[in-house]
């Protein structure tokens, strides 16, 4: 079964070359509901540097591993997801 990632808008060519690499990728912005239960239907959850703490949230709590992609590039977060999945 593919990972399930949820990517920001803003990063559309990470969007894509995660899709080539397998992952199921879905829009932050437009599919993921921003609790626990939310959260959990993710395995990955990657931010961009804009969308850091967005809602004031910060204790958000679940499996889902965070990556914000602020000064990384689409190959460095794929390797950073390969290593924390």
């Amino acid at each position: 079964m593919a990972r399930r990632v949820a990517v920001s808008d803003s990063l559309s060519p990470l969007k894509q070359m995660l899709h080539r690499a397998g992952y199921d990728v879905v829009n932050l912005e437009n599919e993921a509901v921003l609790s626990e239960t939310g959260m959990s239907e993710y395995d990955a959850v990657v931010v961009s540097g804009v969308d850091v703490n967005l809602m004031g949230m910060q204790d958000i709590s679940g499996r889902s591993v965070v990556i914000n992609a602020t000064g990384k590039s689409p190959q460095e977060i794929l390797e950073e997801l390969r290593s924390r999945l």
